[in-house]
C-alpha cells in the first residue's frame, strides 16, 4: 500500500512539473499563476504546496528537473564497449542535442531572464547540470586513458571542459538567436567528428 501511495505521489508531482514547464514556457514566470498549472495538471493547490512550497519553489524544481534529466540521459549512454572515437562521438551528439533541445533553450532563456531573482538557483543548476556533465566526461576520459585509448597525460578537468566547449562552439547561441542559421545534420556530425579527432589525435 505504501508503494502505491508513493508511486501515485510521484506521478502527481511529475504531472505538476510537466504542466509547470509548459505553462512557464508559454506565459513566462511573472504571468504564470498556480491556478493555470493546477488547471492543466489536475490535483489541488494543497498538493502543489506540499511538493514545491510555492510558485518560486516550483520554478526552481522545473529548472533543476530538466538539468538532472540532461545529465541522466547522457549518463545512460552505453559507451563502455565502444571504441574511443565512436563513444566520444556518441557523447558529443548527445551533448549537442541537449544544448539545442527547444525546451532546454527556452528554460535557459527563462533562467537568464529571472536570474537576478534566483541567484542561488543558478548556482544549483550549474552544479547539477554543466558541472556534473564535466565530471562524468572526466570519468569517461580517465577510463579511456586507463584502457590505452586516450594518448598523452592523464586527463584533467580542463580537458573535459575544453572538449565540451569545442562541441558547444557558438551553436547554442545560434539556436537561441538565429535558429535558421544552424548547420544541417551532416555539418554538425562533421563538427563533432573534428572535435573528437582533436582530442584523440592531437592530445
Amino acid at each position: 500500500m505504501t508503494q502505491q501511495i508513493t508511486t501515485r505521489g510521484q506521478r502527481r508531482r511529475q504531472a505538476l512539473l510537466d504542466a509547470a514547464t509548459h505553462t512557464f514556457l508559454q506565459h513566462g514566470y511573472a504571468r504564470t499563476t498556480l491556478d493555470m498549472i493546477i488547471a492543466e495538471a489536475g490535483g489541488s493547490r494543497r498538493s502543489l504546496y506540499e511538493y514545491f512550497g510555492d510558485k518560486r519553489g516550483l520554478f526552481g524544481a522545473v529548472i533543476t528537473h530538466h538539468a538532472h534529466k540532461m545529465v541522466h540521459d547522457i549518463r545512460s549512454l552505453e559507451l563502455d564497449e565502444l571504441p574511443a572515437r565512436e563513444g566520444l562521438e556518441r557523447l558529443g551528439h548527445a551533448f549537442f542535442n541537449a544544448l539545442t533541445d527547444p525546451v532546454n533553450l527556452e528554460l535557459y532563456r527563462l533562467l537568464i531572464a529571472e536570474g537576478s531573482a534566483f541567484a542561488e538557483l543558478g548556482q544549483t543548476v550549474y552544479e547539477a547540470g554543466p558541472h556534473m556533465l564535466q565530471e562524468q566526461l572526466l570519468l569517461y576520459l580517465q577510463c579511456l586513458h586507463d584502457r590505452g585509448q586516450l594518448p598523452g597525460a592523464e586527463p584533467s578537468p580542463h580537458a573535459a571542459r575544453q572538449f565540451f566547449g569545442m562541441i558547444k562552439a557558438d551553436f547554442q547561441l545560434c539556436a537561441l538567436l538565429a535558429p535558421s542559421q544552424l548547420p544541417d545534420e551532416t555539418a554538425i556530425t562533421a563538427h563533432i567528428q573534428s572535435c573528437v579527432a582533436l582530442l584523440l589525435d592531437n592530445h
